[in-house]
């Protein structure tokens, strides 16, 4: 699909939020590092955990080793330190402006994410964006997290949308399939955790490398509705 085409049918835009809206890494990486070597007793390097940047940490937990009876404990302290490393967090800020853009031109939108509740609330209060957020599908609200279509589905039903009026914006390969999957359309940005061949290799309908094409083709391919699809 070309990138400056106007997408006159398009009701709701959906975003991930790691890797997509805010860049989360540096203290990411710090916590799930140091939470699988406190409990499990080996440190995943940053590789191994870049790789499973889209996965709720419950899942990569399992992943490094953990025992079930280990997870509840886990997941708790790792939630903890990456707050105490909030300060690391930064925003991509035309990703952002992206977000605006499309509820000022009236779109629905949401974010999908592979957090949990609990890692979704303290974020919301220092997302400077928060206000242009419609709704939000975590992990905690599906019983099957992305890659699963679970989350986009539920995201366009909470939206009053159809799977085909909605765009889903991510960086890893797990966004994609989970938009794929759900009939949504897929669009890729490489500026994130996820690696750019990865996300070449699930042929997104659009990817993008930095929030500046982002915003770029969000300007010519968002439609301006007269009847906001929110009201």
């Amino acid at each position: 699909m070309p990138t400056g085409t106007m997408l006159p049918d398009l009701r709701a835009v959906l975003f991930d939020v790691d890797g997509t809206l805010i860049d989360s890494l540096p203290g990411v990486l710090i916590a799930i590092g140091e939470t699988v070597e406190a409990f499990v007793g080996v440190r995943p390097t940053d590789s191994e955990i870049r790789a499973l940047i889209g996965v709720p940490l419950t899942g990569q937990f399992r992943i490094f080793g953990a025992a079930d009876d280990q997870i509840g404990a886990m997941v708790e302290s790792c939630i903890e330190r990456i707050e105490e490393l909030a300060h690391l967090e930064t925003t991509f800020d035309l990703a952002a402006e992206t977000l605006a853009l499309a509820h000022e031109r009236g779109l629905r939108t949401a974010l999908v994410t592979s957090k949990s509740r609990p890692e979704v609330a303290p974020f919301l209060e220092r997302f400077s964006h928060a206000a242009h957020v419609e709704t939000v599908v975590s992990a905690s609200d599906v019983t099957h997290p992305k890659p699963n279509p679970e989350a986009a589905r539920l995201a366009c039903e909470r939206l009053g949308v159809e799977p085909h009026q909605a765009a889903m914006i991510g960086d890893s390969v797990y966004d994609l399939r989970c938009a794929r999957d759900a009939g949504v359309m897929a669009v890729a940005v490489a500026y994130g955790a996820g690696a750019r061949e990865a996300l070449v290799a699930e042929d997104p309908d659009l990817l993008f490398d930095t929030p500046e094409a982002l915003l770029d083709w969000a300007h010519t391919a968002l439609p301006t509705l007269t009847c906001p699809a929110r009201s």
